[in-house]
């Protein structure tokens, strides 16, 4: 299983992200905040790194597990944060299948917990001295359901029942040992060994390990480490399979026990002497020439005597004695100080050997060029070539150097690199490249079967199923099968069915369904695999075995995850209904269904009905509310009607319009007859703004089907029912002047004259409306005295506010033109107003010195080739003006969304003072971003 170990330690142990030990002090200061509580713990710190003995470890962890708010905790977890992330990647692969697994230094059991979590299979143990942390540990092990034995003791004393399978070391053998200005590695193994006391601790895997376990050593974040050293002690202890794994800072060294553990006590000594006699034997060649110096060398190469042979060469230069240093610090396994020994010497061989040097280090990637020409002198390069491809990160490449060894396969280094691969891969599968995942399952099976994972597996089949490729899907699902996965029933049973996943499960008929049962059983009776609990569920609701059927379909729909819940609860509903469940009960799936797989808006429409005829009117407003969400333009003409009247029943005429016209207003090109029951609807609150909308819309669409008598019809009942509203006056006033009525207009537009300027009190408005009734009749004798009454009007107001009297002696003219700019040739495209008010103004607005391009409400009512043809003039347009009332959102939305990608300045007119007057004020206020953009 995956573990986020980010989100686990941060709920579990308030961990919220890497520490550097160097800011402890700092993070230590922050989190106390009083130098009372923080200066101990400092003062322990201190002790702790500078004083070897138990004492200090003890005292210190105490401190750090103090209950309540100075709990540090989480600080000793965020300074081995990185090592944490290292190991729970690394160390669940290196154990073994089974048997009794101890962590030796356990604190409060972070790891431990984790470790558990991936590999439950095991029996776990913890071996922890300081009493508190072990406390603590079973706390939160208890919280999290996992129970491992801890035992209290220091790893020196402790004597286990029966030795364990598998001992954990990591980031605990140097805890005591730590003194003041410890180097970050000791180069020396007999300096490391007698440092951390190896010789004598390690000894006690004797009787804590059994023979055949697995001891994983991890020096962590402490200084004076030398995992070369630490693999040749094993060696020496007879432990075989000695690994490192990893590279810079995040080392592991593995090691599998023999029959008997090899008493290495006196090593540190030894290997003190062994130098010593190495020195003895060059001052004994007193004044020999180098020449013979390499000679002895050379012969304690062979005889294995390394140290003598690093004494000999302690102050002999030369590329001779740079290899001889550089093999016995690869026999040593310090493949450090070997490779720029070998880098200097610069032979051949030397060459070569530098080159898996290299590897051991983890810099593979700068040895390909040279392992690429060794890989045919044998299985060591070869393998050395596959590790150096896969720490560059060319997996394909490693793979196909692996498949190439002759000889038997590192198991664990294959599938570190089969896991990486399969990560790529779900990755890939993820972001539905299925072809790619295909491909490169397929490649690796190419290579050798024995890269086909699990995971692989698994991958391979699902990207066949998502492709249709039923032959290779059942091939990879019965390699599942025939490992004792459920997927692969699964797979079998899909494959056979020619079908991809849930979502066509529900389509499949009964005997195709019962030809795969006996693979559906099997998979739900071996892990409950989800998609065979649909499956299955749905059979049985084919054979009448329904509540069986039930229980199924209510596991899957509680395991599965995604679209094909929807499935799962659709079919469960289906099952309820014919079971006669409670209406409430079903509908509850049907809802749940419609959450991920949504039905359509027919089908919800009839559980709404249902809902609402048991009297469930909390579901039935979900339900038609579904609807609304959705748009009506799915739901036939004919259910529509019972929609309205469904809502209107349930919450009235006002609930009934809002979500109609909210459903509308989300549904490109609304048929005329919704529109016409929205503004029925409407008309008990006719003043409302969404009425308002209704009623434009309304209008709109009827002109749009060139019914203009009607919409005419529909202003003129409105204006007689509400005869000072400035809105319906505009308006009857337009329609007035589309149909050429411009007697009518005239005396409209009077009328609205009136009432901004009587009742409205708006002497700008008033003004703009006059302007209208002079370009409209510029000698009608009537507006003569209008402008002299907002003159005197004007005149008053000026002076009572001290202000300057914009109207003063201004004729008809002056209005006509006041407030216009002069242009120069730029081009202006207009979109909307109707064919009487563009064949008036386009004439005033050229005069003005604008080049304009028009299309007019009546001109664009096949609005797809209108778009086109606008959005083809767009790139050499100075500016777009929109007449928000007479152009539909479906037309006016793209000319605006390319023009504002174009960097084209768009006007939108607003609803008052529409007519000339309007686009003439629209006009002025648009001119200084269209002379702008002509300009730039």
């Amino acid at each position: 299983m995956n573990l986020d170990l980010k989100r686990y330690l941060r709920e579990h142990y308030q961990v919220k992200g890497a520490i550097a030990p160097g800011r402890f002090e700092s993070e230590l200061a922050r989190q106390l905040g009083s130098p009372r509580k923080w200066r101990p713990v400092l003062a322990a710190w201190k002790e702790y790194l500078g004083s070897p003995g138990r004492e200090p470890v003890q005292r210190f962890y105490e401190l750090t597990l103090r209950p309540g708010r100075e709990r540090l905790e989480p600080l000793i977890y965020a300074m081995h944060y990185p090592f944490l992330q290292y190991y729970v990647a690394e160390v669940p692969a290196l154990l073994p299948a089974g048997g009794r697994v101890l962590e030796v230094g356990a604190y409060s059991g972070a790891l431990l917990h984790a470790l558990m979590r991936l590999r439950p299979d095991l029996e776990w143990h913890a071996l922890e001295p300081v009493a508190a942390a072990a406390r603590r540990g079973r706390e939160v092990g208890r919280k999290l359901g996992l129970e491992p034995v801890w035992h209290q003791d220091w790893w020196e004393e402790f004597e286990p029942d029966q030795p364990y399978d598998a001992v954990l070391l990591l980031s605990v053998l140097p805890e005591g040992h730590l003194r003041e200005g410890l180097e970050p590695e000791l180069s020396e193994p007999g300096e490391f060994y007698r440092q951390f006391d190896l010789c004598e601790r390690l000894s006690r895997l004797e009787r804590v390990l059994r023979p055949g376990g697995r001891v994983v050593y991890g020096h962590g974040p402490f200084l004076g480490k030398n995992p070369e050293a630490m693999a040749q002690l094993l060696l020496e202890m007879g432990f075989s399979g000695v690994t490192q794994s990893g590279a810079g800072d995040y080392l592991l060294v593995h090691a599998l026990r023999g029959e008997r553990v090899e008493s290495v006590a006196g090593l540190c000594a030894e290997d003190s002497a062994r130098a010593q006699r190495a020195q003895e034997r060059v001052e004994e060649a007193g004044s020999t020439s180098d020449a013979d110096v390499l000679k002895l060398a050379s012969a304690a190469l062979e005889r294995q005597d390394y140290a003598a042979v690093l004494a000999f060469l302690e102050d002999v230069g030369g590329a001779a004695a740079a290899e001889l240093r550089g093999r016995a610090y690869a026999a040593l396994g310090r493949w450090r100080e070997a490779e720029p020994e070998l880098a200097r010497a610069g032979s051949e061989d030397a060459e070569a050997l530098r080159a898996l040097a290299l590897v051991e280090l983890g810099r593979g990637e700068e040895a390909l060029p040279l392992l690429r020409r060794l890989a045919e002198r044998g299985d060591v390069y070869r393998l050395a070539l596959a590790r150096a491809y896969s720490q560059a990160g060319m997996l394909d490449e490693a793979l196909r150097a692996y498949a190439s060894v002759e000889g038997e396969l590192p198991a664990d280094e294959i599938r570190r690199v089969i896991d990486r691969y399969s990560e790529r891969l779900f990755k890939e599968l993820r972001e539905g490249r299925l072809a790619e995942v295909s491909r490169r399952v397929e490649y690796a099976e190419d290579l050798s079967p024995a890269f086909l994972s699990r995971e692989m597996l698994y991958l391979g089949l699902h990207a066949a199923l998502g492709q249709r490729l039923w032959g290779r899907a059942e091939r990879y699902a019965r390699h599942l099968y025939d490992q004792g996965e459920a997927s692969g029933a699964v797979g079998l049973a899909l494959a056979q069915l020619r079908v991809r996943g849930a979502e066509e499960i529900g389509e499949v008929d009964k005997a195709a369904l019962e030809e795969v049962e006996p693979f559906l059983t099997d998979a739900v009776t071996r892990s409950g695999e989800p998609l065979a609990l649909l499956a299955l569920g749905r059979l049985r609701a084919e054979q009448g075995r329904l509540d069986e059927a039930r229980r199924l379909l209510d596991d899957a729909a509680r395991s599965i995850k995604g679209a094909p819940v929807g499935v799962a609860y659709r079919l469960l509903a289906e099952v309820l209904e014919r079971q006669g469940a409670p209406l409430v009960t079903v509908l509850g799936a049907h809802k749940r269904a419609h959450a991920f797989y949504p039905y359509s808006a027919e089908r919800l429409l009839e559980l709404a009905q249902a809902a609402s005829a048991a009297g469930e009117k909390a579901m039935s407003r979900e339900f038609w509310g579904a609807i609304g969400e959705a748009g009506l333009a799915e739901l036939p003409e004919e259910k529509f009607g019972e929609l309205v009247r469904l809502v209107e029943e349930l919450e009235g005429p006002w609930e009934a319009f809002r979500v109609l016209w909210a459903a509308l207003e989300r549904t490109p090109d609304a048929p005329l007859e919704q529109l016409e029951c929205a503004y029925r609807l409407s008309r008990p609150f006719a003043a409302s703004e969404e009425a308002e909308s209704a009623r434009v819309a309304y209008v709109g669409a009827l002109n749009q089907r060139g019914l203009a008598e009607e919409a005419l019809k529909l202003l003129e009942e409105e204006v007689s029912r509400r005869r000072h509203v400035p809105e319906l006056l505009f308006d009857l006033a337009e329609q007035y002047e589309r149909l050429a009525r411009f007697g009518d207009a005239a005396k409209t537009w009077k009328r609205a004259l009136e009432v901004a300027y009587y009742q409205e009190k708006d002497l700008a408005l008033a003004r703009e409306l006059l302007r209208n009734l002079l370009f409209l009749n510029p000698h009608d004798p009537d507006l003569e005295i209008y402008l002299e009454e907002l003159k005197a009007t004007s005149a008053k107001l000026a002076e009572l506010e001290g202000v300057t009297d914009e109207l003063a002696g201004q004729t008809a003219a002056d209005v006509m033109s006041a407030g216009l700019p002069r242009f120069n040739g730029e081009y202006l495209i207009v979109l909307g107003g109707h064919t009487q008010l563009r064949s008036r103004l386009k004439p005033r607005l050229e005069e003005l010195g604008l080049k304009v391009d028009w299309f007019d409400s009546d001109s664009t009512t096949a609005a797809r080739e209108s778009l086109r043809r606008i959005q083809s003039r767009l790139s050499r347009a100075h500016g777009v003006l929109i007449v928000s009332s007479y152009v539909g959102h479906d037309l006016s939305e793209p000319v605006r969304a390319q023009a504002d990608s174009l960097g084209v300045p768009v006007f939108i007119t607003s609803g008052r003072a529409r007519g000339v007057t309007g686009l003439m004020r629209a006009v002025a206020e648009f001119a200084p971003e269209i002379i702008k953009k002509a300009l730039s």
